[in-house]
């Protein structure tokens, strides 16, 4: 081998070496990134309380109190699960089951929804956009299928970035999926449809009609 073609071949090993490098070094940065990313989310989701509605509880006999079930962790109203037994009376606003994740309110009975990466019952399927339009618009899956009912404050999670918003959608998506088929809300159409036109009212009032995930609240 000549010394040119030495210096070549050590050339060639060397770029290889550094090219291999910058990728490991790179993977590794997009690693710290996604758990950066999933702690960030964690952190939204407990301060903004997600788990006081969409975790349920059951009351601790030592303890005297409720307590979240571990093992459903934001996986929203269990099914079978009873609805609230008490009816509103003078002011009452809501009512709230024996799992605090299903409500009685003025309009009907509300249940939390699965909030985990379950592909069949939770939010496995959605896509981070997804997730960012249903918190602009209030409305299911960012569509006009439903309104996204109360006591969801979406609204307050509107005023997050899309950069704290897609924060919480990766840790969502990094616990455990739970398979739980939250049924169905029981409010009437009517009562569905002017929740719906007060969104829509709320939204073109503060200028937010364009509910583009790249649109800040």
């Amino acid at each position: 081998m000549t010394r040119m073609q030495r210096f070549l071949v050590t050339t060639a090993a060397v770029t290889v070496t550094v090219i291999a490098v910058a990728v490991g070094a790179s993977h590794r940065g997009d690693g710290i990134a996604a758990s950066d990313l999933r702690a960030r989310g964690e952190y939204l989701v407990k301060i903004g309380g997600c788990n006081d509605c969409h975790t349920p509880v059951q009351m601790d006999p030592h303890l005297g109190l409720p307590v979240p079930m571990a093992d459903r962790l934001l996986s929203g109203h269990p099914e079978g699960a009873p609805d609230p037994e008490t009816q509103l009376s003078g002011q009452d606003a809501v009512v709230a089951g024996p799992t605090f994740t299903s409500f009685r309110m003025p309009f009907g009975i509300v249940r939390a929804a699965n909030l985990t990466p379950d592909l069949e019952t939770g939010i496995g399927g959605w896509t981070a956009d997804t997730f960012i339009l249903a918190m602009r618009s209030g409305g299911h899956m960012g569509g006009r299928a439903r309104p996204i009912l109360p006591p969801m404050p979406w609204a307050n999670v509107a005023s997050l970035s899309d950069a704290d918003l897609r924060a919480m959608f990766a840790y969502l998506h990094s616990i455990p999926p739970v398979k739980n088929a939250v049924p169905d809300p029981r409010v009437p159409e009517p009562a569905l449809s002017a929740i719906r036109a007060g969104y829509d009212a709320l939204l073109v009032s503060s200028g937010n009609h364009d509910t583009s995930p790249a649109k800040a609240w």
